[in-house]
């Protein structure tokens, strides 16, 4: 059988090791950490009631991928699929505080300018200008599509809702889920057919509505009770009598002339087909030796989550919904983020109150692309002592309690800091990501594949894996 080597053992390298492995391919994992799941990892309290555990990393993923519901049949897990609290999530605004987010939208864009939640987030003379793109002609933005200029989000929402829009509603969105700033992510890259569609009906609004419309009905994401985490598991038995996974081994380099992969040890392994499932810039590294590359790609400052675990009967009403998305204008709460775990998921509820009657978990994030590289911003770098202090006091302003009350229903909290599983959206990083790209491609032996090349997300990660070319050379 030819021999397929996976670099990685996150959710890229398990899915496209399970699916090599299903090719009927002899199949070796190389994983340099001690464990399995990258950005997958579990979260778990040992409490003097019991142990809980949610998930510390990816939470759920995007319903309408028909990637992810393939993979999870294949394991057996499709069955057991569940859905978030219909409640939806809220926004928290400078001036204004804590809003419901507008429930027709995408990536915070509104589809219904004249909505109530709309006008309370932005007011009433903000609404009226964004209620202004029903009415714009399109032509500036048709001859820009015409001419293969790039569009950013921020300069699209900023030119038909007006600024206020950006920053109240979008701003809060793209920077609590892709950690960025609107005006240097891609449009294309989160919302692909959006502006044409708004081109062809004239508003972007009435696009985002339609594409809502047109979306199968259900929820927007689902997870599997106990957490997704569970995913990795899965995988990991799926694989263990059909594939070799080795941890802490970490490859030190690629060789396309010969086909083989060398670890730290010294030990070669002869590949038919190597899959790099890894952070770009470990890929350009990897890579480099036997390439033409030459700028290689930018780690971004990170972010930290806090978990939280509170006895707090004032959340037993879930006064935010599901949690919340923060502005980046906001000045009182240093979070980005806040998820009501509790809340959002009924199995994660259940599993608290099981524990202790007001028992709830809530978990913050912390940090922005936009953030100065220094670490002075909260997030990825700052200590855990002051994590833990901003996060009871964010959590507190957010959810609507008093800090001390919180502070003295505080069970237990855990920190987890990411860094190389988010990459960097801007321009420049993507130039150089595809760079990395080409350049495994033209050694006809190399595939890369991860969040870096596919895109933030689960469902997107999983479609990147599915199309790779697995036809190793013999």
């Amino acid at each position: 059988m030819p021999h397929v080597v996976v670099i990685g053992a996150g959710i890229a390298g398990l899915t496209a090791a399970y699916r090599a492995v299903n090719a009927g391919h002899h199949v070796t994992v190389l994983e340099a950490e001690p464990t399995a799941g990258g950005a997958i990892a579990p979260a778990t309290f040992d409490l003097p009631e019991g142990q809980l555990t949610v998930d510390a990393g990816a939470e759920a993923y995007a319903a309408r991928s028909t990637h992810m519901t393939q993979l999870l049949e294949g394991l057996g897990l499709a069955n057991e699929l569940v859905t978030p609290n219909p409640d939806g999530s809220w926004l928290y605004l400078p001036e204004v505080g804590a809003v419901p987010a507008p429930k027709l939208g995408m990536w915070g864009i509104p589809g219904d300018p004249a909505a109530a939640e709309v006008i309370q987030a932005l007011g009433a003379e903000a609404a009226v200008r964004a209620a202004a793109d029903l009415a714009t002609p399109m032509d500036a933005w048709a001859k820009r599509r015409a001419e293969g200029q790039p569009v950013t989000v921020g300069e699209l929402v900023a030119d038909r809702f007006g600024p206020v829009a950006l920053e109240r509603l979008v701003a809060p969105v793209v920077a609590g889920v892709h950690s960025a700033d609107p005006n240097d992510v891609d449009l294309d890259k989160i919302a692909p057919g959006l502006l044409d569609k708004a081109i062809q009906r004239g508003s972007v609004a009435k696009a985002v509505a339609d594409i809502r419309a047109a979306a199968p009905p259900g929820a927007a994401v689902k997870t599997l009770p106990g957490g997704m985490h569970r995913l990795i598991d899965a995988l990991l038995d799926a694989l263990r009598d059909r594939a070799e996974v080795r941890f802490g081994t970490r490859v030190t380099a690629l060789d396309p002339a010969t086909r083989t992969v060398t670890t730290q040890t010294g030990e070669q392994l002869t590949a038919n087909q190597v899959i790099l499932a890894v952070d770009a810039p470990s890929a350009y590294d990897l890579l480099t030796p036997s390439t033409q590359l030459t700028k290689r790609p930018a780690y971004g400052t990170g972010v930290a989550l806090v978990v939280l675990v509170i006895d707090a009967p004032g959340l037993d009403v879930h006064p935010r919904g599901t949690g919340m998305l923060v502005s980046p204008a906001v000045t009182d709460a240093h979070a980005k983020a806040a998820t009501h775990v509790t809340a959002k998921w009924q199995w994660a509820g259940q599993a608290a109150t099981s524990l202790a009657e007001h028992r709830h978990v809530i978990r913050l994030s912390y940090g922005r692309i936009t953030d100065p590289l220094d670490g002075s911003a909260p997030g990825h770098d700052t200590a855990e002592a002051d994590l833990l202090a901003m996060a009871t006091s964010d959590a507190a302003a957010m959810f609507g309690l008093e800090h001390e009350q919180l502070q003295a229903g505080l069970v237990a909290s855990k920190i987890v800091r990411w860094r190389r599983a988010m990459p960097l959206t801007t321009p420049d990083n993507t130039t150089r990501i595809r760079a990395v790209q080409e350049a495994a491609r033209t050694t006809n032996w190399i595939q890369v594949t991860g969040a870096w090349f596919a895109g933030t997300g689960l469902a997107a990660i999983t479609q990147h894996v599915t199309g790779l070319p697995l036809n190793p050379l013999q």
